[in-house]
């Protein structure tokens, strides 16, 4: 033990050379750091100081202890402490938490429960007695009732030790909490030097304060005693006051009284004023119900008068039911119902309302069964004149709205029946007036019927027919398009002409159809109080879903009925039609019911009845685009001599510019478009590939360049990003096949040099040096001058002259390739020569070997070549 003590206190000694001489030692406690690597959990003594010589210097120090070495790992000012965290309020847990400011969290264990527990409480204590109410730090997971009790009973018990006649104040909190501030301590001391006050001198004060306040005690009794006659007159004045108030208080009684016998003979009187203006407000309000009931029963009209139904006395009859029919509702409830006069005028208006009914059937339907002339706004106009009565009619007698209902549906079904079959024969007729012509938008290169989609024979001419193969294109076309391609201008723009023509027509029918759905939902709507189609919400309960699907159902029948099926049976018709007289009419049909101004203009009917439409148009659509892949498969060269560019070519190229022309780029549709696009395109490129490599007559290399050329240029024109995968390959297939045609096919006018040349690489790129390659036999400098002698000038020439008349002979004027493959020719002659020379520098130096041409003799060859054809087409 006497060990353990000393160890102890040697541990003191030590901590307090560490935090300094002048640090008093308040509390301590020696704990466990608690970390994630348990294996680096070591020792430590947390230690509570004050500062001599200053009131609030309190201090938190964290020692750690390796062995037995002490060394300072924290300092903590206890004004920074923020929290303390018990982690439990029973002795379930020995750790505990110190958060400081800046969010730095300690965490250590004591060995025991009471050294935690004592450690703690003492703490809590000085923060208490010491912190100012703001700094207090925040104690968690602790009973604070007990912890207030343990200071109270500490600062209780220090106060009894002192003799302190009321130990409560010593504990007082507000008392222990108010500091003085660091001007206040220097004000108090500099005071203390002025009075020269000690310690020792304590007792003397007190005591002379003592006396002092016996004296003033004495002085006080010895003034009370002086004005004791004065404090008796005082009372004999208060006992006369007394005895006056009883005696007003009498009088006050008296007249209460007197002011209550007053009172109820007002409130008397007040009574019978009373009554007289109730009767006089009662006799009012009888007046006034008498004057309303006289002008309830008082009619504008006499309705014995109106024993029949006419445009002349149409407007006084709805005048005459509106206010027959609102006197009725008036009367139903009123308080005056029971008299007879009241109950007569109820008779008379009721039989005259229920004979309307009948009469509003009787003289609608004489006209409705007469054919009204005219459109059907003017229809439309004559029977909205009855509007009032019909709204009234549907509430009053539903029976007889119906019939009224049926009767207008009836005959207005008969002339739309009647309208829309001549509107539609008549557009028909003009379609029909085009099938003796070619149809079919052909790619091919002539008509081919096994591959046409209508069921017409074989026409006979031939010639025409090869002609107006091409009628699928619309718009304007340019000379350069045309040259080449077998048709004439006439024939493009007589096409175009027709094509506009259906274009129109097409519209025609769309602004027909249109308008005439449109004033009839609106008619219905307004008249008869049908209510419009529309689209089911979808966050719509389920009662609305099933009341909108209700009134979508019922509203959909009446309008089929009307003239639903008629109107579907002629498009439809009418649809057939054209995709028979030309299956490119299906791109314009496709084109104008996908577009919002037909399909979307508000009525649910017409988009439902333009969507099914538009089903079917595209069907036709997919089979025409289908057809003119099989077109494209059949697609034969040009008899000419020179191949040029494809007719399935100039046909591609026919459709896309026309159809953009058309169509709107945020058309919602244009999806479809851009997939007949890429198939076409597609069929397109089999068959440049395939005819390359059929013909005969050139190259097949040139037909690729020429044809890919023409289609990359094309694409970047139109800038479709649609087809910017295959734009891009048509520009790589162009750049290869040139280049093996400038390399392969078309011949090299310095062939022997290439091969000697040649030779001399594979030499160097088998480790053989530069220098060491003339001293080779075949590779020697005597045999390449003998090879650069068979090559002059005048040679060299005649031969380039040769192979560029061959590029002329094999390109076609239509796509004006000359001067692109020519360049690209003698760039590939210029780059042989200029890697020659350098192989000649390197590996024959200082032998004097050169051509006998120069690289500006083929560059000044080429340019004049260039201008001579340049200056021949102008």
């Amino acid at each position: 033990m006497a060990t353990k003590h000393g160890s102890r206190g040697k541990n003191q000694q030590t901590i307090s050379s560490i935090i300094g001489e002048n640090e008093k030692i308040i509390e301590i406690v020696n704990a466990t750091s608690i970390t994630k690597d348990k294996t680096k959990a070591k020792r430590c003594f947390i230690v509570v100081t004050h500062l001599k010589g200053s009131h609030l210097n309190y201090s938190i120090f964290v020692i750690n202890q390796s062995k037995d070495v002490l060394k300072l790992r924290y300092r903590f000012a206890l004004i920074e402490l923020n929290a303390v965290d018990f982690l439990a309020s029973d002795d379930s847990r020995l750790d505990f938490l110190l958060k400081f400011n800046e969010d730095k969290v300690l965490h250590y264990a004591c060995d025991a429960w009471e050294k935690k527990k004592k450690f703690l409480i003492n703490l809590y204590k000085l923060c208490k007695n010491k912190l100012p109410k703001e700094a207090l730090p925040v104690f968690k997971n602790v009973n604070t009732q007990m912890l207030e009790e343990t200071v109270f009973l500490s600062a209780t018990l220090k106060g009894m030790e002192n003799d302190s006649p009321n130990p409560s104040e010593n504990v007082e909190p507000e008392y222990k909490l108010k500091y003085l501030t660091k001007e206040e301590e220097l004000d108090l001391e500099q005071v203390c030097k002025a009075c020269q006050w000690e310690t020792e001198s304590a007792e003397e004060f007190i005591a002379k304060i003592t006396m002092e306040l016996s004296g003033l005690d004495k002085a006080n009794i010895h003034s009370i005693m002086n004005v004791e006659e004065e404090i008796l007159k005082l009372f004999e004045t208060m006992d006369d006051a007394i005895k006056k108030l009883d005696t007003l208080d009498e009088s006050l009684n008296e007249y209460s009284e007197i002011l209550t016998r007053e009172e109820s003979r007002i409130l008397d009187i007040s009574d019978l004023s009373s009554n007289h203006s109730v009767r006089v407000a009662n006799n009012q309000k009888l007046l006034q119900k008498t004057q309303d009931l006289l002008q309830l029963l008082s009619l504008p009209v006499n309705l014995e008068d109106l024993d029949t139904l006419n445009d002349y006395n149409l407007e006084s009859f709805s005048q005459a039911v509106e206010v027959a029919q609102s006197r009725v509702d008036a009367l139903a409830g009123h308080e005056l119902q029971e008299l007879h006069c009241v109950q007569e005028f109820m008779i008379n208006c009721r039989a005259f309302l229920k004979t309307v009914p009948e009469l509003l059937y009787a003289d609608l339907d004489e006209k409705l069964r007469k054919d009204w002339q005219g459109k059907h706004r003017a229809r439309h106009i004559n029977v909205a004149r009855f509007t009032s009565l019909l709204n009234w009619c549907k509430d009053f007698d539903p029976v007889m709205f119906n019939a009224i209902f049926q009767s207008y549906e009836a005959s207005i079904q008969k002339c739309y029946a009647k309208e829309i079959s001549n509107f539609f024969k008549d557009k028909v007729g003009t379609i029909q007036k085009r099938s003796n012509l070619d149809k079919g938008f052909s790619f091919a290169g002539k008509s081919n019927s096994s591959t046409s989609t209508m069921d017409i024979s074989a026409s006979k001419q031939s010639f025409r027919g090869s002609l107006s193969n091409i009628r699928g294109s619309i718009g304007s076309v340019d000379s350069v398009n045309i040259k080449g391609s077998g048709d004439s201008m006439a024939t493009y723009q007589t096409q175009s002409e027709n094509n506009s023509k259906f274009d129109n027509l097409f519209c025609k029918v769309l602004d027909f159809i249109t308008p005439l759905v449109v004033d009839e939902e609106d008619h219905l709507n307004e008249v008869f109080g049908i209510p419009f189609m529309e689209d089911i919400p979808t966050d719509a309960s389920d009662n609305e879903i099933r009341t909108r699907k209700d009134e979508n159902t019922a509203t959909n029948n009446i309008l089929i009925k009307l003239f639903g099926a008629k109107l579907d049976q002629e498009l439809q018709q009418l649809i057939e039609v054209s995709y028979k007289v030309d299956p490119y009419y299906s791109l314009y049909m496709y084109l104008r019911l996908g577009k919002p101004s037909h399909n979307q203009e508000g009525s649910v009917f017409l988009k439902r009845f333009y969507s099914s439409c538009l089903i079917i148009v595209k069907r036709q659509f997919d089979q025409f685009i289908k057809n003119q892949v099989a077109q494209i498969g059949e697609t034969k060269a040009h008899k000419s001599k020179r191949c040029g560019i494809l007719h399935c070519v100039h046909k591609y190229e026919h459709f896309v510019r026309d159809t953009e022309r058309l169509f709107d780029r945020k058309l919602e549709r244009r999806t479809e478009i851009e997939k007949g696009y890429i198939t076409l395109l597609e069929a397109v490129f089999f068959a440049i590939d395939r005819i390359s490599k059929e013909q005969q007559k050139v190259p097949p290399e040139v037909v690729m360049i020429e044809n890919y050329h023409h289609l990359t240029e094309l694409m970047k024109s139109m800038s479709l990003s649609c087809l910017s995968e295959l734009q891009r390959k048509a520009a790589k297939l162009y750049e290869t096949n040139l280049n093996e045609y400038v390399t392969v096919k078309l011949g090299n006018p310095i062939e022997k040099i290439s091969a000697f040349f040649l030779g001399v690489k594979q030499s160097l790129s088998s480790a053989v040096r530069p220098e060491e390659v003339g001293f080779q036999i075949n590779y020697s400098r005597s045999v390449l001058k003998s090879i650069i002698k068979q090559y002059p000038l005048k040679d060299v020439r005649r031969s380039i002259e040769n192979y560029l008349n061959k590029i002329e002979k094999h390109l076609c004027e239509e796509e004006d390739m000359y001067e692109r493959v020519g360049s690209t020719y003698c760039h590939s002659i210029l780059s042989q020569v200029t890697e020659y020379q350098g192989l000649m520098k390197s590996c024959y130096p200082d032998s004097g070997v050169q051509f006998e041409f120069r690289e500006e003799d083929i560059r000044r060859l080429f340019d004049v070549r260039i201008s001579q054809k340049k200056g021949s087409s102008v």
